[in-house]
């Protein structure tokens, strides 16, 4: 057989794969969007100072763990998910679930394995090489939806996104959606940050996820999904964000119905936190600046507390993760008070945090520690203001 001929044989059998791949890339539903903002409720302000530590996951000895997210349900208990394995990128990675009961500290379930490659190349029926980051969080009719991420060919270049959903709390799970989000191929979309939940109208109520871009450059996307009319089906697409070719994992806080500041890692040798904002419910961004926080090509992630400033969880250096820190913006991200460490370890990791506001107004922060445990950090907003006082005195 000719080279020629192996040649077309093989730009038409990738072409096959990519129709194949792409239907259903066209979707529909999708105008006016706005972000859902409702008042963060800050708790108790009389309550006293609250911070707890402790860990969601054992420690299994050689296996890695990584990435992990957080969410409540109605009820109030937590769920988190996250990928582990013997390192990272092996083929033998998992994406681990555990819940937590209600208002009981240390009650973590024992993680039980929600998606390896061999379970995602059944549901999705084609092959799997490994899986990666997970996101876990819940819609208005308090179901749970998992967008994890598979790889087909190479690293997280070659990656794809897909979507499970549980309306038991996460006892069972639909199979696996891919989210084909390019007409060719389909590669390279991961995702890491929280979603902002969209207004009811054009979007159908549905969620703005920050996702990411690595093949051929480096840049910010947003995924826009909803369960669709009737939950029959789950409607998505993908737009650009303005973050140049050194700017992934875009953390999106919103302060009004189009308004948002996105946060960005910063994959260029500048090695500082980028910043874009939005004021037309995410449709365009202005271009990123950079910030005078440091950022060692590492993810980071922000939240609005309820007098409208920004907390910000960063690896505080330009070279290693070595710990994590606070910082309080009260201008929308443009300047920053460094208010409290979290974790200082030499030499070691602790990184990719990821924090949500939960019922009563505590804040719940997940964390990888040391690549070897999901560390889960619980504080209200009088531990932060006591932070804040400390560092202006």
């Amino acid at each position: 057989m000719s080279k020629r001929l192996i040649l077309i044989l093989s730009l038409v059998t990738v072409m096959i794969y990519a129709w194949s791949a792409g239907q259903g890339l066209k979707t529909d539903g999708y105008t006016d969007p706005k972000f859902d903002i409702m008042p963060p409720s800050p708790g108790t302000n009389t309550s006293p100072p609250y911070m707890a530590e402790e860990y969601i996951s054992p420690d299994l000895g050689k296996e890695m763990v990584h990435a992990a997210s957080i969410c409540q349900l109605s009820d109030g208990s937590l769920a988190s998910v996250w990928y582990g394995g013997s390192r990272e990128g092996a083929s033998d990675t998992v994406i681990y679930l555990s819940v937590r009961n209600p208002d009981v500290p240390l009650s973590w379930s024992t993680p039980r394995v929600v998606v390896n490659r061999e379970t995602a190349s059944k549901e999705l029926q084609r092959f799997v090489k490994k899986v990666g980051n997970a996101i876990i969080f819940t819609d208005r009719e308090d179901r749970l939806w998992l967008i994890y991420v598979t790889i087909t060919v190479g690293g997280w270049s070659g990656s794809s996104l897909n979507v499970k959903i549980s309306t038991d709390r996460g006892a069972s799970w639909t199979s696996s959606q891919r989210l084909t989000l390019s007409p060719f191929l389909n590669i390279s979309e991961l995702v890491r940050n929280n979603p902002v939940r969209l207004g009811e109208g054009g979007e159908d109520g549905g969620f703005v996820i920050p996702i990411y871009h690595e093949f051929l450059g480096k840049f910010p996307e947003l995924l826009w999904i909803s369960a669709g009319a009737n939950n029959q089906k789950v409607i998505f697409r993908k737009s650009r964000m303005g973050g140049g070719r050194t700017f992934i994992q875009p953390s999106v806080v919103a302060y009004g119905p189009g308004a948002a500041t996105a946060f960005y890692r910063n994959c260029s040798n500048e090695r500082t936190v980028g910043t874009a904002v939005t004021e037309d419910g995410g449709a365009t961004w202005s271009r990123p600046r950079e910030v005078d926080l440091p950022n060692p090509d590492s993810a980071l992630n922000a939240l609005r507390l309820s007098d409208g400033n920004i907390l910000l969880v960063f690896n505080d250096s330009k070279h290693y993760r070595e710990n994590l820190r606070f910082a309080i913006s009260k201008d929308n991200g443009i300047a920053w008070t460094r208010v409290a460490t979290l974790e200082d370890v030499k030499g070691e990791e602790v990184s990719y945090p990821y924090m949500i506001r939960g019922q009563n107004g505590r804040i719940h922060l997940v964390y990888t520690w040391l690549r070897k445990r999901i560390k889960h950090v619980e504080f209200n907003e009088v531990w932060v203001r006591e932070q804040i006082k400390k560092v202006s005195q």
